[in-house]
């Protein structure tokens, strides 16, 4: 039941208010203040192992972790297109039996990702440290643990999430990051703690929350019928784009720190890091649109085309666009006091590059729910092209700032990167959604 007060606004306003509060209220609503519950317990966990590391190791140590944490999101690219997203949109609207059987098929391509990944870290990782290099060597070779855990783990979320169970889902990610946490302050207290420690602390809690998900998961897992290359066929068919179109995107938005690594120092991708980590909350909401809205996202094209899809994106935007902007604005205008009451004075000399680091984080919320969209309706190829366009402006303009600038041009050219990828995605939508209404849903891969 509606209250009554809906009832006597203006009609248009009535209508609107009723949708507003169908919306806030419903079923899928109670699974969204879950999802955005768990997003913001793995930001909140994120923003504290950052800080325990930042406040305990060097610049240089830091940023070991910071790239280290960066190399697990390209690995993530790859499994976003090959199960992550074919579950979110394919196996969103099978019925029990055929999502048993699709689920694990795809849980065991994702089991061969996660080894032959892990495999090929700890190999490169090898022959660089047997190269001299001391310091990426280490680094890449501590990839391996974390590749193996944590990849099963997220592969798991997204199958409770496509499922409505997103209790189970917030239940594993809770007790990873408890386990995280508990090692990183074991570790600081025995003044154990490296940039290779913070990335054993989030494997060993992949390690814990995949053990607990498989149990909890135990339902979905039918291995009468296995057909391996029927289903990465189906996938691929599906994620190819995808896959292209996030590490496109991973390169677009998330090369920036590794550039400054390589041109400045493993130090400048410290201080690169400490800077994200003050508005890295916009996670939550950034982070909850993408894992709750896109099999949803899926079923409404599916029911009512573009139009039900366009209502739903403006509801996103407008209730997400307040909190995030008030933190953005917050972090602009209190530079210098929030980075020395987190870090001390390490990091105080880069205070000018927070308002650069929050217009990325803006420009890059202009177009997240929108990416969302293009995934949910398959078609991916515009996401593909502007980060395409966006690596053109890295490699000529970004890298041009990174030699002026250091670590300020770094955040500059990332800024630029969100720019273009969002007027190209906004430009891509208006041409698509004004001539697709009247056409069915279709497969475009």
């Amino acid at each position: 039941m509606l209250p009554n007060w809906t009832k006597k606004l203006p009609h248009p306003l009535a209508r609107y208010a009723e949708r507003a509060l169908r919306f806030l209220s419903g079923q899928s609503a109670r699974l969204g203040y879950l999802a955005a519950v768990e997003q913001g317990e793995i930001s909140v966990a994120n923003f504290i192992a950052a800080l325990i590391l930042a406040r305990a190791v060097d610049p240089t140590e830091f940023g070991i972790y910071a790239v280290g944490f960066l190399m697990t999101r390209f690995v993530r690219a790859i499994q976003d297109g090959l199960t992550v997203q074919p579950i979110n949109t394919l196996g969103a609207p099978l019925d029990e039996a055929a999502f048993r059987e699709y689920t694990t098929n795809t849980g065991l391509i994702q089991l061969w990702l996660a080894l032959g990944s892990a495999a090929l870290a700890a190999l490169a990782g090898w022959l660089l440290t047997a190269a001299g290099n001391d310091v990426a060597g280490p680094t890449v070779l501590a990839l391996w643990f974390i590749l193996l855990t944590w990849q099963l783990q997220e592969f798991l979320r997204r199958v409770f999430y496509t499922r409505n169970r997103v209790l189970a889902s917030l239940v594993i990610s809770a007790l990873s990051d408890a386990v995280r946490l508990g090692l990183l302050w074991h570790w600081s207290a025995q003044n154990a703690l490296s940039g290779t420690a913070g990335l054993d602390a989030i494997a060993w809690g992949g390690l814990v929350g995949s053990l607990l998900g498989l149990w909890l998961a135990r339902q979905y897992w039918n291995f009468a019928k296995i057909h391996l290359w029927q289903t990465f066929q189906q996938n691929w068919k599906f994620g190819s784009w995808i896959m292209g179109s996030s590490i496109a995107n991973w390169v677009a938005s998330e090369l920036y720190p590794l550039l400054a690594a390589g041109i400045i120092s493993f130090a400048a991708a410290g201080a690169y890091r400490a800077l994200q980590n003050l508005v890295a909350p916009v996670h939550v909401l950034l982070r909850a649109t993408d894992t709750y809205f896109t099999p949803r996202a899926s079923k409404i094209y599916i029911e009512s085309n573009f139009k039900g899809l366009g209502r739903m994106l403006k509801i996103i935007y407008l209730v997400s666009g307040l909190p995030i902007m008030g933190l953005l604005i917050i972090a602009s205008l209190f530079p210098e006091p929030l980075l020395r009451l987190l870090y001390g004075e390490t990091y105080v000399a880069y205070s000018g590059g927070l308002f650069l680091m929050a217009l990325y984080y803006a420009l890059w919320y202009a177009y997240w729910p929108l990416q969302m969209a293009f995934k949910a309706v398959r078609i991916t190829r515009p996401i593909f092209i502007a980060n395409l366009a966006a690596i053109v402006c890295m490699f000529t303009i970004g890298v041009w700032a990174i030699h002026q600038w250091d670590v300020f041009g770094a955040v500059a050219g990332q800024a630029l990167n969100a720019l273009v990828i969002a007027v190209v995605l906004w430009v891509a939508w208006r041409k698509v959604s004004r001539t697709a209404d009247s056409r069915q849903p279709t497969a475009e891969t």
